[in-house]
């Protein structure tokens, strides 16, 4: 399995950022211009066990992306795994820690495993561990640039 980790300090309080990030809502902006994301699902609560369905379109390829809540406790982590999708498997864990006075760490920890056997695991060495890392630094990135504004 493949793991990757990534981590931000943003310029805001740990629940607000908390509330940005976790909201599906805020996918397609975040994820924008690399991924086109629909949120397919709507107003369901964000709990333990609640699934969202997700449209995600990359280089002209569209895919059914549903993810379910495995973990949950506001203001200080999220897990959610995917249970259909592109990847194998995929789990993204979310974490929130106080950073000084008024900021938060991110660490955004995802562990994954491609499909198609070793020409998958050759792909993900050449080009999608790279891609999703930079994927993963821009949404963290558009979220410190968010609350950077409110200031």
């Amino acid at each position: 399995m493949a793991h990757l980790q990534i981590s931000q300090v943003i310029p805001a309080a740990r629940f607000d950022v908390f509330d940005y990030l976790v909201d599906p809502a805020n996918m397609p902006f975040l994820l924008r211009p690399s991924i086109d994301v629909q949120v397919k699902t709507e107003d369901v609560p964000l709990k333990r066990g609640a699934e969202f369905h997700f449209m995600m379109t990359r280089y002209g390829l569209s895919q059914n992306v549903r993810l379910r809540v495995e973990d949950w406790l506001r203001g200080s982590r999220m897990t959610y795994r995917q249970v259909e999708g592109l990847f194998a498997q995929w789990t993204h864990t979310m974490k929130f820690d106080d950073h000084g006075e008024v900021a938060t760490l991110v660490t955004d920890v995802i562990d994954y495993q491609m499909p198609f056997g070793l020409i998958g695991y050759l792909f993900d060495d050449l080009i999608v561990k790279r891609d999703m890392g930079a994927i993963l630094e821009t949404r963290l990135m558009k979220a410190k640039e968010h609350f950077s504004i409110a200031e």
